[in-house]
């Protein structure tokens, strides 16, 4: 799955917890993009580099809550 994001705060990006959730079902890497950069979380870093969950957010499209997941922005090297 290909995220891109606006911002980056503090070192971090965050992530909503049913395309992370998603990801790891489908044992697929999250391609994450910012500007330039990218960076690439494979199933094992979407949970054990998670560095803090949101409280539940209410989504203004349609109801459904989501929670936000923080992982320190770490772009790759490499072109995407």
């Amino acid at each position: 799955m290909r995220k891109t994001i606006r911002k980056v705060y503090k070192g971090t990006i965050e992530l909503r917890d049913y395309d992370v959730e998603e990801c790891i079902k489908k044992d697929e890497n999250m391609y994450v993009v910012h500007d330039f950069d990218k960076m690439i979380l494979t199933p094992e870093d979407l949970v054990n580099k998670r560095v803090s969950v949101s409280a539940p957010f209410a989504s203004k499209l349609g109801g459904k809550t989501y929670k936000l997941y923080a992982y320190n922005w770490e772009p790759d090297q490499s072109s995407l």
